[in-house]
């Protein structure tokens, strides 16, 4: 048996060899000694954590052992064949300029020691961020679990959100697929799980401005996605903790200071920082100093590109027979069924204040879909606000709201006559896999192909 005393030595012996990996990362000129040192500052990062909640239960081993079966068997683009969008992204650091998206390529550029960038480096720092992030969340979901053990009803509502979040078109196992592979929405999943995790602690709660700051860094289109999820967490700390009041409003203050803060700066003088003048050049340079795919127009497109660049692109590619439109017909139910749950806790909560509270999840989904009428990556998108939508369902769960808890009793009596059917519709959702950069992922298309031919038949055409 470990004690408290050999937990702790053992949690900062993994954090000190993390950090002594990721020094070497950095100083070393070897590929192999850099990303030898990222896996294992990975797997330190992993065991810390497990050392800290000194346990790891069965149901986090269970969904973290899930989604790696699921990343194993999906087409994982490799270190040559990353998508040009995604690859081009990693290297507009702030040494260069401050773009829209400069955080993640600046951590890149900070463990290459402002050296050359490798594909096999990047890659596998993607990779890890990924496999770190399937376990952070296999480890939340895990615990929420294991907290309502004794307690039947709940632990069935729980696992049913577990295995409709897991299997539906915007889990986890989008981040896998050769178009979202390495996308900056990982980075600011993570920061969101992490924020999540510390809000109701008393002295590190303060780091959710710096959080918050870190999701604007890693895109400045997070703004409209995940920024409205730190205002609705901030404001149900103030809504619940009447002892800490005070504390809760300031820390919402600071919060939103920080982020307009920042937000206006960017927008007034973001091209005067700009080292290189156009694209051309920029792209000349860095075709010395990475071997990654790029190309001159995406360089353009992301940084130098005006509003009027990206309306024209918009107004070119989407329309009434956009595949983006089909991503969000086929997650109607999913969105649906959200607003219900949300609806059912207004009408069950009793405290008007809190009535309020419980149309804020249904409020930010409009305000979220702004985006859908500026930019054309609508499964990107999708998959951010139904996200969202699970995590304040399960944030909620585990800290016992009483509206949430009675709400969740009451679909267990559905949840048990229908479970033939839930579990049918959880397999065919994960069979026909989770959507993609802009649509729906090959295999629904080709569903939805092969039933429109049949549909076709059958009336004669």
């Amino acid at each position: 048996m470990i004690t408290n005393k050999e937990n702790k030595i053992w949690t900062l012996f993994l954090v000190v060899v993390g950090f002594l990996c990721l020094l070497l990362l950095r100083y070393s000129q070897s590929d192999i000694i850099k990303i030898t040192m990222l896996h294992t500052a990975n797997i330190c990062a992993m065991l810390s954590v497990i050392s800290y909640k000194k346990s790891i239960n069965k149901y986090e081993i269970s969904i973290f052992c899930f989604l790696c079966v699921q990343y194993l068997f999906t087409v994982t683009p490799g270190p040559s064949s990353m998508n040009d969008i995604v690859s081009t992204s990693y290297l507009l650091s702030y040494r260069y300029g401050a773009s829209s998206r400069s955080l993640i390529p600046t951590i890149i550029d900070f463990f290459t020691n402002g050296g050359f960038i490798s594909k096999y480096f990047v890659w596998n720092f993607i990779f890890c961020t990924t496999i770190f992030l399937s376990f952070i969340i296999s480890v939340y979901l895990g615990t929420i679990i294991q907290r309502w053990q004794k307690d039947n009803d709940l632990k069935i509502f729980t696992i049913f959100l577990t295995l409709l979040y897991l299997s539906c078109f915007v889990s986890p196992a989008a981040y896998y697929g050769v178009e979202n592979f390495g996308r900056f929405e990982i980075f600011a999943f993570l920061f969101m799980l992490i924020l999540v995790v510390i809000i109701d602690k008393p002295i590190i709660r303060w780091l959710v401005p710096l959080l918050a700051l870190l999701v604007l860094a890693t895109h400045i289109m997070f703004v409209i996605m995940y920024i409205p999820f730190v205002i609705i967490m901030l404001l149900y700390e103030i809504f619940t903790k009447t002892g800490e009041k005070k504390q809760s409003i300031l820390l919402l203050a600071v919060t939103l200071l920080i982020i307009f803060s920042a937000l206006l700066l960017y927008v007034l003088f973001y091209k005067q920082t700009f080292v290189f003048g156009d694209a051309q050049s920029f792209s000349e340079y860095l075709s010395t100093k990475t071997d990654l795919i790029f190309n001159k127009n995406l360089v353009h497109a992301m940084m130098y590109s005006e509003l009027q660049d990206h309306k024209i692109e918009y107004n070119s590619r989407v329309s009434v027979l956009f595949s983006g439109n089909l991503t969000i017909l086929i997650n109607i139910p999913l969105i649906i069924l959200f607003i219900f749950f949300w609806l059912k806790c207004y009408f069950n909560e009793k405290k008007k204040i809190m009535k309020f509270f419980f149309l804020l999840p249904i409020l930010i989904l409009p305000f979220q879909s702004l985006t859908f009428f500026m930019f054309f990556d609508f499964g990107r998108y999708i998959i951010m606000m139904l996200s969202i939508q699970f995590m304040l369902i399960f944030y909620f769960i585990y800290v016992k709201n009483e509206t949430v808890l009675l709400v969740a009793r009451k679909t267990i009596p559905f949840i048990k006559r229908n479970a033939f059917f839930i579990i049918l519709i959880f397999l065919t959702m994960m069979f026909l896999g989770p959507i993609t950069e802009i649509a729906p992922g090959e295999r629904i298309f080709s569903a939805f192909q092969r039933y429109g031919k049949i549909i076709n038949k059958i009336l004669g055409h």
